[in-house]
């Protein structure tokens, strides 16, 4: 089955159903049918190669125009509308894009990209011919997305159809979606997690509502109570600071939601215990997963005790191992993943194609699983600090540093030493008035750490380099 197929399927069942509201109208299966078939009849024009950039905002647009790519035939590239330039042109080199569709004013905006020598075509200018396609051959992929790049260069990922369906299925079946939720969802689709939160919805059939901006907190809620949604996917990033929120308000508000969703990008066991109290009848849920092996696991925070810190058990027909790589018996070593949901190769990417051995996934986290087959994480083996032999796990000094009142977030990592090879710096981001000092801490650091792990170099800023979803860009600042 294909993701076209998931669309007709609910067209047959019920034509006629609100399925997507944006910001500025909405659409039923039908007529959400009916645009895609003309969008792919507008587009055969660009009939040389098989991959088109789409670069949007979340809008029913961008939903047309992913769906009617893949209806062509061809394969959605999906770029996020921030993107630097330097990443575009990579990307679209990558990728051997024969062209971009777009909003009107990213067309304007990319005009000025004198090195995009393929055509930007907005989707003012796409026709919507009266014809339907009359005959359209899937491609056996269905999108390529590029990693984030939290620890290198973006390395360009292409999801095919089956995997799709796979992993759709398991959210399904784990979270137990149904035609009957209302799911609101302010996450960017050129994203693996917004863009399985779409095709979730599109496979049961329930209502979306998409949200153009994450961080607005007010309009998200606001939202929430508006559509009497039942489900909400969020960052947990944003999960911490609805904590600021009038306790109450949240109560109200979640009241009828009966799953949040969230990644596993480091939840603090504080936000997990409030909402776990929030959700009067429902329940938090995380997954661990990449964009090359999307939805390996799943923790439904409600239905556990005392696993706050997991990231779940493996999805139904997906295996987790952990490989000790230098044979040191360690418990806690390379997490490594094998099943339907795991790519076969990268994009045009023969070096990233080492990362991938007899279909098992290297995928770069480390973790350990416990006796009841939980799984934990532990951080990146890139981030690991060797400080004359002794191994630092970063994660270990920015928990420690977080605890002093007046730090809003910290990161830690290795720089160069002559003698130890490495020694630790932190950057730190202070609250607002906060009054927090180097000296203060470092006697923190000093009482609640071992003296090889203490930072030799404290630095404060304004801000950490992340991904939009909250994942720190280490390699930056390495």
């Amino acid at each position: 089955m294909n993701v076209i197929n998931f669309l007709e399927n609910c067209v047959e069942k019920h034509p006629t159903k609100l399925f997507i509201i944006d910001n500025e109208w909405s659409i039923t299966f039908q007529e959400l049918y009916d645009k895609v078939q003309k969008f792919s009849s507008s587009i055969e024009f660009l009939n040389k190669k098989e991959v088109i950039s789409l670069v949007s905002e979340n809008t029913i647009s961008f939903i047309i125009a992913y769906l009617g790519i893949i209806n062509a035939g061809k394969i959605a590239h999906l770029i996020p509308q921030e993107i630097s330039q330097k990443n575009l042109l990579n990307q679209l080199k990558s990728a051997d894009s024969e062209a971009i569709i777009c909003p009107q004013t990213t067309k304007e905006n990319l005009r000025n990209y004198s090195s995009i020598k393929i055509p930007i075509v907005s989707f003012n200018e796409i026709q919507y011919k009266n014809e339907k396609l009359i005959s359209s051959k899937i491609n056996e992929l269905a999108y390529l997305i590029y990693t984030s790049g939290t620890t290198s260069d973006p390395k360009g990922v292409a999801i095919s159809h089956e995997m799709t369906e796979f992993t759709t299925k398991n959210i399904v079946n784990v979270l137990g979606y149904s035609n009957s939720d209302i799911d609101i969802l302010p996450l960017p689709l050129h994203h693996s997690f917004g863009l399985g939160c779409f095709h979730t919805s599109l496979m049961v059939g329930s209502t979306l509502v998409l949200l153009k901006n994450a961080n607005n907190l007010e309009h998200i809620l606001e939202s929430v109570k508006k559509y009497s949604a039942t489900t909400l996917a969020a960052i947990p990033a944003t999960l911490t600071k609805f904590l600021n929120f009038d306790r109450r308000i949240l109560e109200e508000t979640f009241s009828n939601i009966r799953l949040i969703i969230t990644n596993s990008t480091s939840i603090p066991k504080d936000t997990v215990q409030n909402f776990k109290e929030i959700l009067k009848n429902g329940n938090l849920a995380t997954y661990y997963g990449l964009t090359e092996a999307s939805r390996s696991t799943f923790m439904i925070f409600e239905k556990t005790i005392g696993k706050e810190e997991s990231v779940g058990k493996p999805a139904p027909g997906i295996k987790i191992n952990i490989f000790d790589q230098q044979k040191k018996n360690s418990e806690i070593d390379e997490i490594w993943i094998k099943g339907m949901n795991v790519i076969k190769k990268y994009w045009n990417n023969n070096e990233a194609d080492e990362n991938i051995v007899e279909g098992w996934l290297k995928t770069g986290d480390r973790g350990f699983i416990d006796k009841d087959n939980y799984l934990f994480l532990k951080g990146r083996i890139d981030d690991i600090i060797n400080i004359g032999g002794e191994k630092v796990v970063p994660q270990e000094i920015e928990q420690v540093i977080k605890e002093i009142p007046g730090i809003d977030d910290v990161v830690a990592f290795g720089i160069k030493h002559e003698i130890f090879d490495q020694t630790i710096k932190v950057n730190v981001v202070k609250s607002k008035d906060s009054e927090i000092d180097k000296s203060k801490i470092l006697s923190h650091c000093m009482k609640n750490l071992e003296r090889f792990k203490i930072p030799s170099k404290i630095e404060f800023v304004k801000s950490l380099p992340k991904t939009e979803y909250g994942k720190v860009k280490r390699f930056i600042l390495k």
